[in-house]
């Protein structure tokens, strides 16, 4: 009897240390989030040459969603979200160049909304603060996609608050006007996450 009973007590405690283990390998940003912001700050540079003239402009923008839809959940590595959408209803400043001189600056409206949409990207987390998307992070800034290439920043987790801010930093060429069109985008965008 007693060994009986040592036998299936073994196998409980063991069970029990089982069970356990599986809840410590939970990572401290699983869970399922609704997506409440993305602030975004930044500077985008388009420059191309026709006629020997350089023409050069640089936008600034600095912005809050609104109407944030959409929820996302975490787990394993995994990010998914699900119905991800916004609205941005601002003003861009802007400087124009002809051979680095300036040539007219001013605001200008911006608006655009994401439609509802989804997506899936892996991370890793690096130290205590650190996240790194092998291959972009999720969503959108002002219709350019994040996911494009491999992105990393910082994220802070307080309460039932998660932000992610990621740095962008983007080259791009455009031809479809003929003309080859270089554009370099500097971004920081920082995602705001409440847990449901």
């Amino acid at each position: 009897m007693r060994k009986k009973f040592t036998l299936s007590t073994a196998a409980l405690f063991l069970l029990f240390i089982t069970a356990c283990k599986k809840d410590n390998d939970k990572g401290p940003l699983d869970g399922n989030w609704n997506f409440t912001s993305l602030q975004v700050t930044g500077t985008s540079t388009a420059q191309y040459t026709e006629s020997g003239t350089v023409y050069k402009s640089v936008t600034t923008s600095d912005y809050t969603t609104s109407d944030n839809k959409g929820t996302v959940a975490i787990s394993g590595g995994s990010m998914s979200s699900k119905g991800l959408a916004y609205s941005v209803d601002t003003d861009f400043g802007y400087v124009s160049y002809e051979d680095d001189v300036e040539t007219d600056e001013g605001t200008m409206p911006f608006t655009f909304t994401l439609p509802a949409s989804s997506s899936v990207s892996s991370f890793k987390l690096i130290g205590t603060d650190s996240i790194y998307f092998p291959s972009g992070g999720f969503g959108t800034i002002g219709g350019t996609p994040t996911q494009s290439t491999a992105s990393g920043g910082r994220y802070a987790l307080s309460d039932n608050k998660l932000t992610i801010t990621l740095k962008v930093n983007q080259t791009s060429t455009d031809n479809s006007t003929g003309v080859a069109v270089q554009t370099h985008q500097v971004a920081t965008a920082t995602t705001t996450l409440t847990r449901q």
